[in-house]
């Protein structure tokens, strides 16, 4: 399908450094668009570990934002991403399908045209679809266009990405115009990523103050401990360190959902938001030193991989709490149902519909189940996770720290922060879940490895983040 390419160059109050992005604009489906049906609107703040939201039980006001949502919709409390990084587990959210099944594990890899996409399932039955991603790694080159009508992406540098400002402002632009009937619209904005970037005018939002300094991403005791690995740099890392990186990240995650907070309450101005089904989430966590570490895609700890999750059904007005362990490769299947859209024939999907325990009813097909973690990172981390039962099993094959092949265990229901391997002293329930693993693993390997598509210019971008060493 040929498409025709904008360069919008997008400026605003809200925003203290220009930026440019691009927006890839398809032609017209060959399939109507549908007159009637709800919105659909998925939002993956991309960085944001579920215990630094306000709703989450964090100390501070970090996401008054999204109050209104929370107040409308079902709050997963235990909800995990598949991968401990964007590509694999942004693939997942709009697939349906685990990292190894889908095969986008690698940086560059390129999802093929015959993956069916969310995106193209909507508009094949008739919605309007719009993306908009801040990401580098969530773009057209990667595949993630497939099926929009429109689709905005950063092309500007991977450290410098715009303001979630610009992006719910296009967003509601392109929702309000004229005839727009029923929509699927994807957001991904990078604002809690790290150089977690925030406008100055905004930085005192949270507490008042700007954000103390020392911190600086990916620089000092940061880049020697994950990039050179100098683990001895560890001992640099004070408690005014620490609370300048928690203060910058916070302060990003009180902007962000503030930001998109504004959008949610222009969709309920313009009587979109009631019937609409809202999901929001992210695409991974972040470690604050939490196991010595710093960013994402270095390890399968929980802070990496809990997330939040948010399910407004249509029609929801009142709030409700899910303890279940659920995953990002559940929004698919939950899309598709509340839709109408339905699966296709012959599709395969690793997760399963949450409707039923969204709307509070009792769902006889929701037993618990175990959830498999991948990561395959080079010089990061290869490794693999299982969760099961209140427990968690970490198989480490190599990662910055030098781990070689090593099993790790943690008890949830004692230590939920993971802090204490027991796999030296519960040696069966080990066995148990590492047969259990390879069982699950077997079963979730797709087909052929996908094509990569990195290039030096790529290489030179994710370098700049931390991304490639």
């Amino acid at each position: 399908m040929s498409g025709l390419l904008l360069a919008l160059t997008l400026s605003g109050c809200h925003d203290d450094q220009p930026a440019t992005v691009e927006a890839t604009v398809r032609s017209t489906s060959d399939v109507p668009y549908r007159a009637s049906g709800h919105d659909v609107i998925v939002i993956v703040l991309d960085t944001l570990r579920a215990d630094h939201l306000s709703q989450y039980g964090y100390a501070l006001d970090t996401s008054p934002g999204l109050k209104a949502l929370a107040s409308h919709s079902t709050r997963f409390e235990s909800a995990y991403a598949p991968s401990p990084w964007t590509l694999p587990s942004s693939t997942s959210i709009n697939t349906g399908q685990h990292p190894l099944r889908h095969g986008l594990r690698h940086p560059g890899d390129v999802l093929p045209e015959s993956a069916t996409t969310l995106a193209e399932r909507m508009r094949g039955a008739g919605w309007h679809t719009g993306g908009f991603s801040h990401n580098v790694n969530v773009n057209p080159r990667h595949g993630f266009a497939q099926g929009f009508d429109a689709f905005t992406h950063n092309t500007g540098k991977v450290n410098a990405y715009p303001n979630v400002h610009r992006m719910v402002t296009a967003a509601s632009t392109w929702l309000s115009e004229e005839g727009r009937g029923p929509s699927f619209v994807y957001l991904q904005p990078m604002n809690c990523h790290g150089p977690y970037k925030v406008p100055d005018s905004r930085e005192t939002d949270l507490t008042g103050k700007r954000p103390s300094s020392g911190f600086r991403y990916y620089q000092g005791p940061m880049r020697d401990i994950l990039s050179k690995h100098k683990l001895k740099a560890r001992a640099k890392v004070n408690e005014r360190y620490l609370r300048s990186l928690r203060e910058q990240y916070d302060v990003a995650i009180r902007y962000e959902t503030d930001e998109v907070g504004d959008f949610l309450d222009k969709l309920t101005a313009s009587s979109r938001f009631n019937d609409a089904l809202v999901i929001l989430t992210a695409d991974h966590g972040e470690e604050l030193f939490d196991h010595g570490g710093f960013s994402h895609g270095y390890s399968l700890h929980h802070e990496v991989l809990r997330v939040p999750l948010f399910v407004k059904l249509p029609g929801q007005t009142e709030a409700r709490t899910v303890t279940d362990d659920v995953s990002l490769l559940d929004i698919v299947p939950t899309v598709l149902e509340v839709s109408g859209v339905g699966a296709a024939p012959g599709d395969t999907f690793d997760g399963r519909s949450l409707a039923t325990l969204a709307s509070g009813a009792p769902d006889p097909g929701a037993a618990p189940r175990p959830l498999v973690f991948d990561v395959d990172w080079g010089k990061r981390v290869i490794g693999r996770g299982l969760t099961d039962g209140g427990w968690t099993l970490l198989q480490i094959d190599d990662n910055y720290e030098g781990l070689d092949h090593v099993t790790r265990l943690y008890n949830r229901s004692l230590d939920p922060l993971e802090q204490n391997d027991v796999s030296a002293t519960d040696a069966a329930q080990v066995a148990t879940m590492t047969a259990e693993l390879a069982r699950l693993v077997a079963g979730l390997q797709g087909d052929a490895p996908p094509q990569n598509a990195m290039t030096d210019e790529d290489r030179k971008q994710l370098e700049a983040l931390g991304y490639l060493e």
